[in-house]
């Protein structure tokens, strides 16, 4: 009791000295602050917004100079092409917005370049290998084809997942040609490997609808004997353009 009365008289002095008013007990520095996070319903027109942010981003990073600086004669033209293509889209996004009475976003997904675009792009440029760019064109439109498949799951209006599925599938087709030109002929169609056991490119990838990460590997070969792959993946809650 002694022990117990005693350790109870030193708490209450310590706690009286840190206010004159009433006891509080003592802390170090200042609370934060924290703020509700809204509640923002997943719309059609935030679908379709986030939709014109991705195609923005794929013209970008397709048109950049670490892109177009080291791209062959052979496939230099083919990924101007893509990239036009990409900005001819956001015509389309804009007519199906403006249907919704929706307001169209003409900036990049600042979120995602953030993650990997700008990652990516820097890779590119550091490694000064003309198949990355290549490498990269396949990644952007699988990458593409990929949303818009994520967001066909998302979209209420079945007659806008119609619209969906044909901007997805362009971007598909697109990935199918820089497939062939990585891994061309009949040979590419298939997965296959080489003879170190490494999986090619394949035309036709043998998991169809898969919505994981896409992997890339690009830049200079490390000291590891290694080199960097960035995984890019399709807008998240975080990366949505409300």
């Amino acid at each position: 009791m002694l022990r117990s009365s005693g350790a109870l008289a030193a708490t209450t002095a310590v706690l009286a000295a840190c206010s004159s008013t009433k006891p509080s007990v003592a802390r170090i520095g200042m609370s934060p602050t924290t703020v509700k996070l809204e509640d923002l319903a997943v719309t059609d027109v935030i679908l379709l917004r986030t939709a014109m942010s991705m195609e923005t981003m794929a013209a970008a990073m397709l048109s950049d100079s670490a892109v177009t600086a080291l791209a062959t004669k052979d496939s230099a033209s083919v990924i101007a092409a893509f990239a036009t293509d990409h900005t001819s889209h956001l015509q389309d996004l804009r007519v199906l917005i403006s249907a919704r009475n929706g307001e169209a976003y003409s900036e990049t997904n600042t979120k995602l370049m953030e993650a990997y675009g700008q990652n990516a792009l820097d890779l590119v440029a550091s490694g000064k290998l003309p198949a990355d760019t290549l490498a990269l064109t396949l990644a952007v439109e699988t990458l593409i084809a990929a949303t818009y498949q994520y967001f066909v799951s998302l979209t209420a209006e079945p007659a806008l997942r119609a619209d969906m599925v044909r901007l997805g599938g362009r971007s598909s087709r697109r990935a199918a040609v820089a497939a062939q030109l990585i891994n061309g002929g009949t040979a590419g169609f298939a997965p296959a490997t080489d003879a170190a056991g490494a999986p090619l490119v394949a035309t036709l990838p043998g998991a169809f609808g898969s919505l994981s990460a896409v992997q890339v590997q690009l830049g200079p070969v490390n000291d590891t004997g290694t080199r960097a792959t960035v995984l890019m993946d399709t807008p998240s809650l975080n990366s949505l353009i409300y």
